[in-house]
């Protein structure tokens, strides 16, 4: 990143506006012991590998970052699960690279980004991807990431609000170009509480259905705009939760907890908050905390010994 100029700024490195975190796997392992997590996804955040222009290149560094998260697991089989990093946009690297992880690595899932470099999920030439996905019903994490035009953040760090609206433009784009209609069996988790979708599904539902924009059917497409997986990460508060509650129901939400971009002294009360705010019983957290996640995750379940 740093090579591709990515900034340093008081001796750290930025990207999109904001400072990466230190991370170690013992920090990670002690951070989970804190939280009381018993068993984590780790996965790569934006940018991923998506700077570098040159597939070859891109290929290369994701193959080596795969190998090091499946590093990571080895040493804590039951503790870690790792999801693929995929070198999009370049499809024919990241189809690759998604058998190696899956059949090789043993991976539990796959991760992606709402856009890699500025190409959409919905984009048509994901096709191949997403066939690959549903076939083998692979769950499927997604990070949002920077959108393509810097300006939008008005110069304040991008994750702050651009995070939550760049989900908001890759499930709309899956909605309106069919993709996700047309591969149904990928189990699909958003970060962040889904970003801004619960508050805006029925404002797009009702605007697809007009004609110039594909006339789709309203319930439909609510239906499947409530259809994904939502993760707890910076969305603890008691409306985020309500919002989820109504829009998606217990049954699709899954604890996360930004870690390390939000360090443990404040992951903490978020996570110790959820059954509180969200005003869940014991059953429902049970939900939230891990039947959800193994319901959609089998390898983890398989590991855990868990039916």
């Amino acid at each position: 990143m740093i090579e591709a100029g990515y900034p340093i700024q008081d001796g750290a490195l930025y990207a999109d506006g904001f400072p990466v975190p230190d991370w170690t796997l013992g920090d990670h392992i002690m951070t989970m012991d804190t939280l009381g997590v018993n068993y984590s996804t780790i996965s790569i955040s934006a940018p991923g590998v998506f700077f570098i222009q040159d597939p070859s290149k891109a290929h290369a560094l994701a193959r080596w970052i795969n190998q090091e998260m499946h590093n990571y697991t080895a040493q804590y089989p039951h503790r870690l699960g790792a999801l693929c990093l995929l070198p999009l946009p370049h499809v024919r690297e990241a189809l690759i690279e998604l058998e190696h992880c899956l059949d090789t690595l043993k991976f539990v899932g796959v991760a992606t980004f709402t856009n890699s470099n500025g190409m959409y999920l919905g984009n048509a030439s994901q096709d191949p991807i997403f066939e690959a996905l549903n076939a083998r019903k692979v769950p499927v994490f997604v990070h949002p990431a920077a959108p393509g035009c810097n300006g939008m953040s008005m110069g304040y760090p991008v994750p702050m609000t651009e995070y939550p609206f760049d989900t908001v433009r890759a499930v709309e784009n899956l909605l309106l170009t069919g993709q996700r209609a047309s591969y149904p069996n990928i189990s699909m988790i958003f970060a962040h509480g889904g970003g801004a979708i619960p508050y805006l599904a029925t404002r797009i539902a009702g605007m697809s259905s007009m004609p110039f924009l594909g006339g789709f059917n309203v319930t439909e497409s609510v239906k499947q705009l409530a259809g994904y997986y939502f993760d707890t990460a910076s969305a603890t508060s008691a409306i985020q939760l309500a919002a989820l509650r109504g829009f998606i129901g217990v049954g699709r939400i899954l604890t996360g907890t930004d870690y390390p971009y939000v360090p443990t002294a404040q992951a903490q009360p978020a996570v110790e908050s959820i059954q509180a705010n969200g005003e869940f019983n014991s059953s429902e957290m049970a939900q939230i905390n891990h039947r959800n996640a193994l319901s959609i995750f089998p390898r983890v379940a398989e590991v855990l010994g868990v039916k």
